[in-house]
């Protein structure tokens, strides 16, 4: 080693500036080897030759400065280090041998090699020539350290690892905690312990603890802890909103608990800003059904105040014919008295009966126009009273649904009588239903179609609409 420096100083530097990369470099590829993941005994025995070649490296350093210092003072080689770099290229050799026969990748022999070249008895076989043989030797560790940081590097971003399982766990925007049964934690992102320490002024130590914690809302003053969607929510005092969650995981026989916390600022604000919408929505709601109630209750009145004046004026009119006929000084006969005591009953059934399908259709737009909801209606009932009948009962229904749910304050209603049946379409300009659900209304209205083999369509495009078919032609009435 000596003769090395006999060699130009600029080499000598060079050398000796590879040999600390050299060093600095192996000691990276070590740790990262340490990290590789999973951890079986090929991974081990890698990191340990890793080691015995950093410890080969540092080796090589000490036998430069002793070199440099017998060349100097005059100092001989310690007796040790020769003793040293045998046992170092025996383990070294043993790693080698063990990688190689389980990866069965023989790229790792060179290593051997370049470990057996540093042995003394080279030294004394190659005299002068040892010189460039350590050159390259050094050339060759450094490069290795360089290739080999590099692909453990790679391999540690390609696969799992423990250290990349938490560095992505620690970069979720979520807070996520894992324990066990009893409340230890097992594994907490860096989210959740920030949040913890918000809320509870420190990161809990127990899980479990920490969610009875939010639940029970022993929390901080500056914080606020609410109920929202059956979940712990808590408002942090710089305004963010946080829902809490926990949720079950069997695995095997034992039971674990994940913890998960998501921030729902957004989803909060706008549930806070519709929430007071929402409840006129449903005020205006209750007060249309009342309102509806009450009209059709003061229609029934007005159809029994009609019939009843309408009754009073048969009455009076079979009363005036009568009293003209005794005034006069005639004696009623016996037929006169029956006919005109049948034509009174044929009379008085015709009030009592229900009003017709047209007037009542005309009545449910006056009932309507006092809500300001206008009705259009073209076209005539079927002058078959049963049909006419089924007919204003199923507008009766779609109207009042579209007025209560839909909040329609228009209604078009189209009925086109022809040989073959009658078609009825019913549009309104109300709020379209995000998903069409067929309640107990349109229940109902299919019910009293199937008797006469009626049809049934529902449309949303480009308004709501009810389309009915019903069979049977005009001559049919």
């Amino acid at each position: 080693m000596v003769e090395f420096f006999v060699l130009p100083r600029m080499i000598t530097f060079l050398a000796t500036i590879t040999l600390t990369l050299c060093v600095v470099s192996q000691t990276i590829t070590g740790v990262t080897s340490y990290y590789r993941y999973p951890r079986t005994r090929v991974r081990n025995f890698g990191t340990a030759l890793e080691v015995l070649i950093l410890c080969h490296i540092m080796l090589c350093v000490t036998l430069h400065v002793q070199a440099e210092a017998e060349f100097k003072t005059g100092m001989l080689v310690l007796p040790e280090l020769v003793v040293a770099r045998l046992l170092l290229f025996t383990l070294i050799t043993a790693a080698v041998v063990f990688v190689t026969i389980s990866t069965k990748k023989p790229m790792v022999l060179p290593v051997i090699l370049a470990s057996g070249l540093t042995l003394p008895f080279i030294e004394q076989l190659t005299g002068y020539a040892f010189i460039y043989i350590n050159l390259a030797v050094i050339i060759f560790w450094f490069t290795r350290s360089i290739v080999y940081g590099l692909l453990y590097r790679k391999e540690n971003k390609s696969s799992l690892s423990a250290l990349s399982v938490k560095i992505a766990i620690d970069s979720m925007i979520t807070g996520v905690m894992f324990c066990q049964q009893d409340g230890f934690i097992l594994l907490v992102n860096e989210r959740m312990k920030h949040l913890m320490t918000v809320i509870t002024g420190k990161a809990q130590r127990n899980g479990r603890h920490f969610f009875s914690l939010l639940t029970l809302g022993e929390i901080k003053p500056e914080c606020s802890a609410k109920w929202f969607e059956e979940q712990n929510v808590v408002i942090l005092p710089d305004k963010t909103v946080w829902q809490f969650s926990i949720t079950e995981l069997p695995v095997g026989k034992k039971k674990y608990f994940q913890l998960t916390a998501i921030e729902i600022s957004e989803l909060w604000k706008i549930t806070s800003e519709l929430q007071p919408q929402n409840e006129k929505l449903l005020l205006r709601q209750s007060e249309l059904n009342n309102t509806i109630a009450q009209l059709h209750l003061l229609s029934r009145e007005r159809e029994t105040q009609k019939a009843k004046m309408r009754a009073h004026d048969i009455l009076g009119e079979h009363l005036a014919v009568l009293q003209s006929t005794i005034f006069a000084g005639q004696t009623p006969d016996y037929v006169l008295l029956r006919a005109l005591s049948q034509e009174l009953l044929d009379e008085l059934k015709t009030v009592s009966s229900d009003p017709l399908p047209q007037d009542e259709l005309e009545s449910m737009k006056y009932i309507f126009k006092a809500i300001d909801v206008e009705i259009v209606i073209s076209g005539t009932v079927p002058e078959d009273f049963d049909k006419g009948r089924l007919i204003v009962e199923i507008i009766r229904e779609a109207v009042n649904n579209a007025v209560r749910h839909g909040l329609a304050t228009q209604v078009t209603i189209l009925i086109e009588d022809t040989d073959h049946g009658t078609n009825l379409t019913i549009q309104d300009n109300g709020y379209p239903p995000f998903e069409v659900k067929e309640g107990s209304g349109i229940s109902g209205m299919r019910k009293k179609l199937e008797p006469c083999n009626g049809t049934l369509r529902i449309t949303t495009e480009p308004q709501f609409a009810l389309i009915i078919y019903l069979p049977g032609g005009k001559s049919d009435g």
